[in-house]
């Protein structure tokens, strides 16, 4: 849960000095502010799921899409995302977490329509490929094969 609290700051802090500038102090800081977080996904998920292409706006994707990443290790997790999954406001977002939840298996009869909708649009195939890398094909092919009503 630790690297997922660091992502945030890391999303949300702009780039410092590199670790050999960091003084004692800093440290403590970091760690004292750790400290105050909440350490469960609880908290992190629905505010994650909210947000809009708006509020990312500037920042990179990556940090949010390995956020999710790690919330969705954790089983209560995927079934939150899974029901609340029409609530997810950010495209990419959306997509990484349909990719996600799709593979982990048992996926909603909501993301299987999204995914086959998805892999109609160029453009957003184009970023199910880059989210699912070397077995984009084997992703299509399930996803297709996959019965929805």
């Amino acid at each position: 849960m630790i690297g997922l609290i660091l992502t945030i700051l890391l999303v949300l802090a702009p780039y410092q000095a590199p670790a050999q500038q960091i003084s004692d102090a800093q440290k403590k800081d970091f760690l004292n502010l750790l400290k105050t977080l909440p350490h469960k996904g609880e908290f992190y998920l629905p505010v994650l799921l909210a947000l809009t292409n708006k509020d990312i706006e500037g920042y990179d994707i990556y940090p949010f899409a390995a956020l999710s990443r790690g919330l969705c290790d954790i089983k209560e997790h995927r079934q939150y995302a899974t029901a609340h999954f029409g609530e997810i406001r950010h495209s990419e977002l959306k997509l990484f977490w349909a990719a996600m939840l799709f593979n982990e298996g048992n996926p909603s009869t909501e993301i299987v329509h999204f995914l086959k909708d998805a892999l109609k649009s160029e453009a957003q195939a184009r970023l199910l490929d880059e989210i699912t890398g070397p077995n984009f094909a084997d992703f299509k092919a399930r996803v297709i094969a996959a019965p929805h009503n």
